[in-house]
């Protein structure tokens, strides 16, 4: 089955549409087609990389080589359950497709690409009971002798500081651990790993990321790392103060965009050639769609900093709460006006997912004997990382209930952005190859970038935005309470039906809580 078969297009209003969703996967549910995202079969393959990486540290090849075995079997669980798993909920649908994809991506990361269990280096604060004893084993070491003499010098200060926000306490040293050797230390050290996609406190942390505080790398003697900049020094007081005020206008600007595109049967799932009472039809709903996906990732980012690095704090977990370890996902929005396309992903939008996106560019790169620094080197590490996502966004529209195009749309929409940045690139220099660009204004030259991001946007953005409207996507509530509805006599509480039920399944192993 290429493409998932759709709900019938009469719904005359967005809970209609939610309707026939019900009723379409009833049927498919009744007659065997598909089966529900039932927990915790549906998710074998992240478990076992789980468990794999929970594997006490040894030096056995055995071990070693297992990873590309199982690697194979959590592919063959994530794939599996992208091709028979649907859910009404059309945020849960298209997770079902987006996480599995991941899962076997972030896999691929952890297990071929990288080996994050010999390799990977977790920065910590850790007690020191007394001479001689030490918490962490010698793997605390890099592999490298240089490294592993910077990486266990140990911070005493005797001034009677505190360990946390203002530095290591006179028992404690910063160090950069490895697998631990403990079971309990093991469980927290592998599932920060695992949940950590941008590696922050990590020696693989993104570049660009802020790095470590200053107490922190007097700790470290690290010399490659970078000097601490403002965003390493923030507060729990600062978190607040940032993000707290950007949440509650996020979440009004939800309510907003939410009611806005009710009125456009197109956000029920309807199709492009539904008519529309907005004028510019097209540039008006590209404009929402883009504004819509932003602001949602947004709210769902700041959830992170106010609630680990404020709510819970130091007192309930620990070194997870540091501020530093919380910055802002998206970067600035000068990024786009200075560097066109390719300032549009690589320095405003999110680099949740970059990392992954990075180590499949360099092992391709690796691969084909082209290296890293090199011209065709960069230019096949960005090609890949857009196959990367557009495989993840294709996979995702593909577990949705409605009729859509993963490879027309998500999956064509990524693959045009390298050849955008790439087009824009070779511009760039030809103009600078003739001496023409320092002749341009610095503001002219910025306001052709964002004209030319305007204008590819609106060329190659209708493939995705489009597919986000058939899935449904814009169906979903993004609050339990919606205001501006509730004064326009629709209700005023919006979430409600069966979030999570008992499956039961001929075997045993198969039955679990269905999504």
């Amino acid at each position: 089955m290429l493409l998932p078969p759709s709900p019938p297009h009469t719904s005359k209003t967005p809970n209609e549409a939610l309707s026939n969703l019900q009723t379409l996967l009833h049927n498919h549910l009744s007659t065997g087609t598909y089966t529900p995202f039932v927990y915790p079969y549906h998710a074998l393959g992240p478990n076992i990389l789980l468990l794999y990486l929970l594997l006490p540290p040894t030096r056995s090849p055995e071990i070693y080589y297992l990873r590309y075995p199982l690697f194979i079997l959590i592919t063959f669980f994530s794939v599996n359950a992208i091709w028979e798993c649907r859910s009404a909920s059309v945020t849960v649908g298209y997770g079902i497709g987006l996480l599995n994809a991941w899962a076997v991506l972030w896999s691929a990361t952890l297990l071929i690409f990288w080996d994050a269990r010999g390799e990977g280096r977790r920065i910590e604060m850790q007690e020191v009971k007394g001479e001689g004893k030490r918490e962490v084993s010698s793997q605390a070491s890099s592999t490298s002798s240089d490294e592993s003499r910077s990486q266990e010098l140990r911070l005493r200060v005797a001034n009677g500081h505190v360990g946390g926000a203002d530095g290591p306490g006179e028992s404690q040293r910063v160090v950069y651990q490895s697998l631990p050797p403990t079971l309990y230390h093991r469980i927290d050290w592998v599932f920060d790993l695992v949940s950590n996609f941008r590696g922050l406190r990590w020696k693989h942390q993104l570049s660009g990321l802020p790095p470590p505080p200053s107490h922190i790398q007097a700790g470290l003697a690290d010399p490659s790392l970078p000097p601490p900049r403002p965003l390493s020094q923030l507060t729990r007081a600062d978190l607040l103060r940032r993000d707290l005020p950007n949440f509650l206008l996020c979440c009004m600007a939800l309510d907003v965009l939410k009611t806005v595109a009710l009125q456009d049967p197109y956000f029920w799932g309807l199709g492009p050639s539904t008519p529309s009472s907005f004028p510019w039809p097209v540039v008006t709903r590209l404009a929402i769609s883009l504004t819509f996906v932003y602001t949602s990732l947004l709210t769902i980012f700041l959830l992170a900093p106010l609630i680990f690095g404020v709510l819970l704090g130091p007192r309930y977990i620990g070194q997870h709460a540091w501020p530093w370890l919380h910055p802002p996902y998206f970067g600035p929005p000068s990024q786009v006006w200075q560097k066109g396309i390719a300032g549009f992903w690589s320095g405003w939008w999110h680099q949740l997912f970059r990392y992954a996106f990075e180590q499949a560019g360099e092992f391709v790169a690796r691969r084909v004997g082209w290296e890293q620094r090199t011209q065709r080197g960069m230019i096949i590490r960005v090609f890949t990382a857009f196959f990367c996502s557009g495989v993840l966004h294709a996979c995702a529209s593909y577990a949705t209930l409605s009729e859509t195009r993963p490879i027309r749309g998500p999956f064509i929409f990524f693959m045009l952005q390298p050849v955008g940045i790439s087009a824009q690139r070779a511009i760039t220099g030809w103009t600078r190859k003739i001496g023409l660009r320092e002749r341009i204004p610095v503001q002219l030259r910025w306001f052709g970038n964002m004209a030319v991001v305007v204008a590819w946007t609106l060329l190659t953005g209708p493939n995705i935005s489009n597919d986000f409207a058939a899935c449904g996507i814009w169906l979903y509530e993004p609050l339990p309470i919606s205001p501006l509805r509730g004064l326009r006599g629709e209700g005023w509480w919006r979430w409600g039906g069966s979030w999570v039920r008992w499956y039961s399944a001929d075997r045993w192993w198969q039955s679990g809580l269905a999504f």
